[in-house]
């Protein structure tokens, strides 16, 4: 009996309800503890035998969901039985909780057979719909994890339409979080996440760990690992305060995969054995499985690692990998075996054992073969994002070839592989997502470097050039559709960035504010990687078509003498580079690395003080000082070697990286000469004549704030372009006027577009480098989805023409961005720029496009010609179809 006034004790009843409540959120520890209590209390209520034996049994059942989650196999096989003993009538909802319990441990077969008796009787008997609903959205993770995806997507939309006539909003949200999960198997990554957000959107308390987790495979699967690791890391946290062994085990796993693909191997073995440990106490053996298999996979990654390498150790690896796949296969884990093989073939080819080595990847093959025949024989073939084995599969075979002495059977091994990454990469409609990706190939595209040089023929090298970095030279332009919500949250980010640098320019940083920066950047970032690519992937011009090219180039460029290719590229230490032109073709090595980021970092550091004219005297000598001995360092290893090779005319620069950012037409040897800067060769060559006049097509002149000649550059812009007969209009926004929106309004489709605005790089996340507008930054996850693309963009008073690599190798800033966006011409600096230089290069630059000159061209002589009145260097790049 309460006291007056005091609050009622919770009844069995209650206490049931909210352990069922807290299993189903994800917090098992949490309702296997309500569930005792809900147990102890029903054992002082006096209620009528049934209702007692019935509420019984769901408290027994709850508790066994809870034990399952916790790994205590046994004690929830006992409960289960203890269940249906005290409520024979609950019988379809203990089938439903078996199921989940021989998932769990492996027993797949057998999991399936309840869940369809549990689904049939529950479906039969009307009422409530809570456990019916449960039971289809666990029989449809069974059939996921078989890749079952039409039967899987049948039982989780079931669920989600039930759930939504029921008012159970919890399963409404785990049902659309798991046709994410069918996306993700399916390899629709974008739509998956697409899923996920909508569920995230619903509720984020609903089993926040599980859903954490599937994420984290979703962004691994897509290569942005930093990403990945953030969201496991908050699933471990869940997992481990709630106790829930199998859900950790799986997340160490992801944890391994992650570290793995950023070359951590003893990490990522680490992690292996703590899952497989994990795994074993909570006597899931399938996963215990699972767990050796990454741990084969990082051992094979740390065997490589080591000098000198030990064939005693591959030799133990390639049997306990024999072992293992056979195992895998005793237990139906085709794919997981298939991947086994390959480590099997990749150590024994390391002992030298050839025949062994070809019988493996034959095996592997043949399993390979089995799952495509099985995914025939459905509606819908399951498609696991195995990008990895995939392209695993091709290093071994190519492997295999080269070591019986079939180089060209190994380099069509490896063009293939190159192929299916870029075919992975154009699924996606994020240049953030098809940048990232790349790191699933970086063991094919090391060893095609390898190969290609070996070779030393400069078809072979373009080949591999042109393949190795799919997003930058051979992907369609992403031209997401335009997001109402994207383009809202872009403008809050713009305000809020603004304001945030106004309070650290006064000295008053805001906390709030910066945290709400960064919240708007994860939210932006996260919605551009729910849009889906074309699945479009060009195909590299060859070296004979290249050379044709540039045989009809001479009237495009206007300029005299022919056109030549220099693709310098880095690799086993050392730099080399192509050089092609309408007659030859010649492969270099050039030298040894020189440390050209150290070098690169000078001469730009250099640069920004020559811009700066507050900048004393005698520092300024110094400066120049330096920055002739920087470049000078940068031609004598790079330039000088190619200058002899290259014919009189102008240059395109085919290089990604930190080789793309090099002030070319400043180097001693190249200075003069017009340069054109592109990732790709075939993208180069293809754009030559096709960027003539476009100021017809309408132009659009921005000044942003803090540029002292800002102003006047762009109404000189203006100016030149006001008496031009064109179809589109000439625009002018200063001032306040001159605002992110304004801009992307205003943009002349197909013409050019010229902003005088100071700019930010930035290298964590280069999508969010912009120009500097009156109303914050202008970004470039805000150009792409824009309605109306320029031609032409010119930015004259930044130093946004900097680019970073992915882990893949894949570049990414601004200019890529744009380039990448559909954008022919990017005219930039790599350096800070002195206001005074810029404007009179401009003013000359556009005074030559205006006469007909294309970018490179009107470029290199606007340089020339402000050089003869100022004596601070002119750092701007034309990047792109410059030519």
């Amino acid at each position: 009996m309460t006291t007056s006034g005091s609050p009622a004790a919770p009844t069995a009843a209650e206490l049931w309800a909210q352990a069922r409540g807290h299993v189903d959120l994800g917090r098992p520890d949490t309702g296997y503890r309500l569930g005792g209590r809900a147990l102890a209390r029903l054992g002082h209520e006096r209620l009528p035998a049934d209702v007692a034996g019935a509420l019984r049994a769901r408290i027994l059942i709850t508790m066994a969901d809870a034990q399952v989650e916790l790994g205590q196999i046994e004690p929830a096989t006992s409960l289960l039985d203890a269940a249906v003993a005290a409520s024979p009538s609950t019988l379809p909802v203990v089938q439903a909780s078996r199921g989940v319990l021989l998932a769990r441990t492996g027993r797949l077969a057998a999991a399936g057979e309840q869940f369809d008796a549990a689904v049939e009787a529950l479906a039969r008997a009307g009422g409530s719909r809570h456990n019916l609903i449960r039971a289809r959205l666990w029989r449809g993770m069974l059939h996921l994890a078989e890749a079952r995806l039409d039967a899987a997507e049948i039982d989780c939309q079931a669920a989600a339409d039930l759930g939504r006539q029921a008012g159970l909003d919890a399963a409404v949200v785990i049902a659309t979080h798991n046709l994410g999960l069918v996306k993700y198997v399916s390899g629709d990554l974008p739509g998956a996440l697409q899923e996920m957000t909508r569920a995230q959107e619903l509720s984020a308390q609903v089993r926040p760990g599980v859903r954490a987790l599937d994420r984290a495979r979703v962004l691994l699967a897509a290569g942005l690992l930093a990403e990945a690791q953030e969201v496991a890391e908050q699933a471990e946290r869940h997992f481990a305060a709630e106790r829930s062994r199998v859900e950790l085990a799986d997340t160490l796993l992801v944890t391994a995969e992650i570290d793995l693909l950023a070359g951590d191997a003893d990490a990522a073995r680490s992690a292996a054995r703590r899952a497989a440990r994990t795994f074993a106490a909570a006597h899931h053996a399938r996963g215990v499985l699972t767990a050796r298999v990454m741990e084969t996979r990082a051992q094979a990654q740390v065997r490589a690692g080591r000098r000198p390498p030990s064939p005693r150790r591959a030799r133990a690896d390639a049997e306990l990998a024999d072992a293992l796949a056979r195992t895998l296969l005793d237990n139906g884990m085709v794919e997981d075996a298939r991947a086994v093989r390959l480590l099997q073939a990749q150590a024994l080819l390391e002992v030298g054992d050839l025949a062994g080595a070809e019988q493996a990847a034959g095996l592997a093959a043949e399993l390979g073969r089995a799952t495509t025949r099985v995914g025939r024989s459905r509606s819908r073939a399951p498609r696991l994002p195995l990008i990895a084995t995939e392209l695993h599969t091709r290093v071994v075979n190519a492997r295999v070839e080269f070591a019986q002495g079939n180089r060209s059977a190994g380099l069509l091994h490896i063009r293939r592989g190159l192929d299916e990454l870029a075919a992975y990469q154009a699924r996606f409609g994020s240049q953030d997502l098809q940048s990232a990706s790349a790191v699933h190939g970086l063991e094919l595209t090391r060893l095609g470097l390898r190969t290609a040089l070996q070779t030393r023929s400069p078809a072979a090298i373009l080949q591999w050039l042109e393949r190795s970095r799919a997003a930058s030279t051979r992907l369609a332009a992403v031209r997401p559709s335009a997001d109402g919500v994207l383009a809202q949250e872009l403008s809050q980010l713009r305000v809020a960035t603004f304001r945030a640098r106004q309070a650290q320019l006064a000295g008053e940083p805001d906390p709030d504010l910066e945290n709400e920066v960064d919240q708007l950047r994860r939210r932006v970032r996260s919605r551009s990687w729910l849009v889906g690519g074309s699945g479009a992937v060009n195909r590299p011009l060859t070296l004979a078509a290249v050379q044709r090219r540039l045989a009809t180039a001479g009237g495009h460029h206007g300029g005299p003498g022919g056109v030549s290719i220099v693709a310098p590229f880095r690799g086993a230490g050392r730099f080399h580079a192509l050089v092609i032109t309408a007659r030859s073709a010649r492969y270099l090595q050039l030298g040894p690395d020189f440390g050209l980021e150290s070098t690169l970092n000078r001469i730009i550091g250099d640069l920004n003080i020559l811009a700066d004219h507050r900048v004393l005297a005698p520092l300024r000598r110094v400066a120049r000082t330096s920055l002739e001995s920087g470049l000078n360092r940068v031609a004598e290893y790079i330039a000088a070697p190619v200058e002899p090779l290259v014919d009189d005319g102008p240059v395109i620069v085919a290089a990604a990286g930190s080789a793309a950012i090099v002030p070319w037409a400043l180097l001693p040897g190249l200075s003069g000469r017009a340069i054109s800067v592109s990732p790709s060769v075939t993208a180069a060559v293809a754009g030559m004549g096709r960027t003539a006049e476009e100021f017809r097509h309408g132009v659009l002149a921005v000044a942003g704030p803090e540029v002292p000649h800002g102003i006047q550059e762009a109404q000189v812009v203006s100016e030149v372009y006001s008496s031009c007969p064109s179809d589109g209009p000439t625009e002018l926004l200063v001032g306040e006027a001159a605002t992110g929106r304004a801009v992307l309004d205003a943009i002349p489709h197909g013409g050019l577009v010229h902003i005088a605005a100071h700019g930010h790089h930035e290298p964590d996340n280069p999508l969010f480098s912009g120009v500097l507008l009156a109303d914050g930054l202008l970004y470039g996850y805000d150009v792409a989805p824009n309605p109306a693309l320029p031609s032409q963009v010119v930015l004259s008073s930044c130093d946004v023409g900097r680019t970073d690599d992915r882990p893949g190798g894949e570049p990414l800033g601004l200019v890529a961005a744009l380039l990448r966006s559909g954008v022919s011409t990017v005219v930039a600096g790599t350096s800070r720029i002195s206001d005074r230089v810029a404007a009179a290069v401009m003013t000359a630059y556009h005074q030559r496009l205006y006469k007909g000159e294309s970018p490179a061209i009107a470029l290199a002589g606007a340089i020339k010609t402000a050089a003869e009145t100022e004596d601070d260097p002119a750092p701007f790049t034309c990047f792109g179809a410059g030519l």
